[in-house]
C-alpha cells in the first residue's frame, strides 16, 4: 500500500517536472515571440532621417565618433552550422513566410525537447526514488548525496532547456536574417 502510493507519487513528481520543463520552454519561446514582434516593430518605427547624433547624450565621444564613420549598418552574421539547421528543416524557406518558419522551427525545437526530455525521465525517477529510499532509511548522508545527485540531473534538464531555447532563438533570428538578405 505504501509502496504503490510512493510510486504513484513519483510518478506524479516526474509528470510534474515534465510540465514544468515544457512551460518553461513555451514561456521562452512567447518572450522570444514578444521580443521578436517588440524589435521589428521599434525597427519599422525608426526612420533613415535619424543619425548617431540623437544618442550622442548616452554614448562616449569615441563611440559617437565610430558611430559616424559607419556608413551601412552592421549585420550580425548567423553560425553557419545553425543557417545549414535552418536549411535543413526548411528547405524551401524563400517560399515560407517568417511566421510560418518561425512556427516550424519552434515544432521541431519542442518535439527534439521532449524526446531529450523522455530520456532524462528514468534517471530523475530513479534519483528521487533513491531519496525516498534513504529518507526512509533515516540515512542523513547517502540522502544529502542522493539529494545533491537529484540536483544535478534537475540542473542538467534546466541546462537542456536553455539550449532548446537558445538554439531555438537563434535558428529563427538566421531564418529572419536570411529572409531580408534574399529580398
Amino acid at each position: 500500500m505504501v509502496h504503490a502510493k510512493l510510486r504513484r507519487c513519483h510518478a506524479q513528481a516526474g509528470i510534474r517536472t515534465l510540465l514544468v520543463a515544457a512551460l518553461c520552454l513555451f514561456i521562452g519561446f512567447g518572450l522570444g515571440g514578444l521580443w521578436h514582434s517588440r524589435r521589428t516593430q521599434r525597427n519599422a518605427v525608426n526612420t533613415e532621417a535619424e543619425t548617431p547624433r540623437e544618442d550622442a547624450g548616452r554614448l562616449s565621444a569615441g563611440t559617437t565618433a565610430v558611430l559616424q564613420s559607419v556608413q551601412a549598418p552592421v549585420q550580425i552574421k548567423p553560425d553557419p552550422a545553425i543557417v545549414a539547421e535552418v536549411k535543413r528543416q526548411i528547405p524551401d524557406f524563400a517560399s515560407v513566410s517568417l511566421e510560418e518558419g518561425s512556427q516550424i522551427l519552434r515544432e521541431a525545437a519542442v518535439k527534439d525537447l521532449q524526446a531529450a526530455l523522455n530520456q532524462s525521465v528514468g534517471q530523475l525517477k530513479e534519483a528521487e526514488q533513491r531519496v525516498a529510499r534513504m529518507e526512509a532509511a533515516k540515512s542523513e548522508t547517502e540522502k544529502q548525496a542522493a539529494l545533491k545527485d537529484l540536483q544535478r540531473l534537475q540542473a542538467e534538464q534546466a541546462a537542456k532547456l536553455r539550449e532548446f531555447t537558445t538554439r531555438s532563438s537563434a535558428q529563427i533570428e538566421a531564418l529572419r536574417q536570411m529572409k531580408e538578405s534574399a529580398r
